[in-house]
């Protein structure tokens, strides 16, 4: 038997309107005063959510937005980010989501590749003050026309709801075309499969700017459930997270591991939770079993499903129960391909290969993005069957009861933090400095986790401290090596390619010899030098050495956060640790009692 898993009813989900913006239509006039959104002390009706998004609609339109445009939207996670979306929807185009926590320089190259007709961003977040668009402000009009929504649209192959970029093997970014049809059937499988119940909440807390966006924005509102906005530094302060878990009575979540697992270590932390959610889902990296039985043990009862897909695949095309898991599994499946996709898996030659063995992850079917912005799009293929498939660079294997199981890469590919990392993206980045020769980048683990480091030869002197700072005005912060190592040349295999393996063995020894370093004056420094040099591998140099500059991230700043609680027995946020992260910074917040109150707050 070949390895061709295909869920139910392949050609995907067609219940009901065929419209995202219909179903929302729907929705706001059969419930005008029910509550569509809360965050903080504000509450949005889907009858407010509504004129706001039409009005929005109307500026659009009046643009000269039009069905097949792109909008470039740049809004932080909020209210106003939903009112844009269905904004855009309202007038057929599709939207370029813009985090402000993007580089600027990212975004601009975004921008000049999509040329969108417009943009739509909140007060302080245009920062293309050179582009040639029409601007449209996203914040509340008080008055004005409203669009009608136009109706294009989900049945509409071309029809694109988002272009989302990832990281690309070329140096730059790459845009995948999202389209609404794609979206519409992840929405209904899994209001088919895992329907909401009365009295449910849906936590929102991802950018924009990213492919599993779409659930969290729509997935709850679009079936009259309420959708509660949760603030960056909720998500990533475990202990911020928790309070607003509880407040706010979520019952739906879609989180990575990492936030799986602050979640469980909060609720160790307060000896528990008093309230326990109904589904949470999980992907863009790879849930271990310790999680899953950890989860089991706290959650008793709540559904944890384990996720799979990419960027080209609309977020998600396989789904895994993992109450199926057993004791002694060694590795947590991805499952069962979801509606309307198909998995397949593959040899070298493109070969159909039988369950057990192991090959490349193909998938087909209703989820597939219509394709890149610009890039050839190779991993995209038509076979003799004329059946378009996705080659997702997956190594894998099918179990005989259907189940898919990722066991790693064909290429350089990589998830840092749940995100998805090309090596050769940062390789070529660090190459556009003018001290840089040749550069090599490969993966290590340090507590537990995998961390970026990055090697160069010097075509001119090289300053470590100062190529972080030139990466950081270019890539997002988990594509920032936790360290930046010169060497004298680069070791290459007998094909004439970088061998990382050989790479990550010279860089080790090279990060062997003598560190400088000062001497704690007191206990408190001394305690918080040995927190900082576990968990960044190195100790600081001076009292003025950044967490951050020295490959510390939001992550391990939690991390660091927690340690320091242990150590001192006081509470200090992430919020007070981020504003203080010299080393210099961290010591005056331990010995800070006046910032109890406020961080207790």
């Amino acid at each position: 038997m070949l390895s061709d898993v295909t869920a139910p009813h392949e050609a995907g989900i067609g219940d009901g309107p065929a419209s995202l913006a219909a179903l929302f239509a729907a929705q706001a006039a059969a419930t005008p005063d029910a509550i569509a959104v809360r965050t903080g002390e504000r509450v949005l009706t889907y009858g407010q959510l509504d004129l706001w998004s039409g009005r929005l609609a109307a500026q659009l339109a009046d643009r000269g937005v039009r069905p097949g445009g792109v909008v470039a939207l740049a809004a932080d996670r909020g209210p106003a980010a939903l009112a844009g979306v269905l904004a855009v929807l309202r007038t057929g185009a599709g939207h370029l989501g813009l985090d402000p926590a993007i580089p600027a320089r990212r975004q601009r190259r975004m921008i000049e590749e999509t040329a969108p007709d417009c943009v739509l961003a909140e007060p302080g977040l245009d920062q293309f003050p050179t582009l040639d668009a029409p601007r449209v402000r996203l914040t509340e009009p008080t008055r004005g026309p409203v669009l009608a929504p136009r109706d294009p649209a989900d049945d509409d192959p071309s029809a694109v709801f988002h272009i989302v970029y990832t990281s690309g093997t070329t140096g730059d970014p790459k845009g995948v075309r999202i389209g609404c049809r794609a979206v519409l059937n992840r929405l209904r499988w899994m209001w088919r499969d895992h329907p909401f119940e009365p009295g449910a909440v849906l936590a929102v807390q991802k950018s924009v700017s990213l492919v599993a966006s779409p659930w969290e924005l729509l997935g709850g509102l679009l079936r009259g459930v309420p959708s509660v906005f949760l603030t960056r530094e909720e998500v990533l302060d475990p202990a911020l997270f928790a309070d607003a878990f509880e407040r706010e009575r979520v019952t739906h979540l879609f989180l990575t591991p990492h936030l799986v697992t602050g979640l469980l270590d909060e609720a160790d932390r307060r000896g528990g939770l008093a309230h326990r959610p109904v589904l949470v889902t999980s992907g863009a990296d790879a849930l271990p079993t310790a999680t899953v039985h950890r989860f089991r043990a706290t959650f008793p009862g709540t559904t944890l499903l384990n996720l799979y897909g990419m960027t080209e695949t609309a977020s998600n095309v396989a789904a895994y129960d993992t109450a199926a898991l057993a004791p002694d599994a060694d590795r947590v499946p991805v499952g069962k391909a979801v509606a309307g996709a198909s998995l397949t898996v593959h040899d070298r030659y493109g070969r159909l290969l039988p369950p057990g063995v192991v090959g490349e992850v193909w998938v087909a079917g209703t989820p597939l993005a219509l394709g890149y912005v610009r890039a050839s799009g190779d991993r995209f293929t038509t076979g003799d069957d004329g059946v378009r498939r996705y080659r997702t660079g997956d190594r894998g294997r099918l179990s005989a009861g259907g189940d898919l199981e990722i066991v790693g890469r064909v290429d350089n590919q990589v998830k840092i933090r749940g995100y998805r990392v090309e090596l050769e993206e940062i390789e070529a980045t660090l190459r556009k400095n003018p001290s840089v020769a040749e550069a090599g980048v490969f993966v290590t683990e340090e507590q537990g986790e995998p961390r970026l480091v990055a090697c160069v030869t010097e075509a001119a002197e090289a300053d470590p401290a100062a190529l972080r700072a030139f990466l950081r005005d270019r890539l997002p912060d988990y594509m920032l090596p936790s360290r930046i190592v010169v060497l004298p040349n680069l070791p290459l295999g007998t094909n004439g390619k970088l061998d990382r393996v050989v790479l990550g063995t010279i860089a080790e020894n090279a990060a062997q010899g003598p560190r400088e370093r000062f001497a704690p004056a007191d206990e408190t420094e001394s305690v918080v030098l040995g927190l900082w040099e576990r968990l960044l591998g190195t100790a600081p140099a001076t009292p003025d050495d950044n967490f951050f500059d020295a490959g510390g991230h939001s992550l391990l700043a939690v991390r660091f956060a927690n340690r320091l609680e242990t150590a001192f027995g006081k509470r200090i946020s992430l919020r007070r640790l981020l504003g203080s992260p010299t080393f210099s910074g961290v010591v005056e917040l331990c010995r800070d009692r006046d910032g109890d109150a406020e961080a207790g707050a």
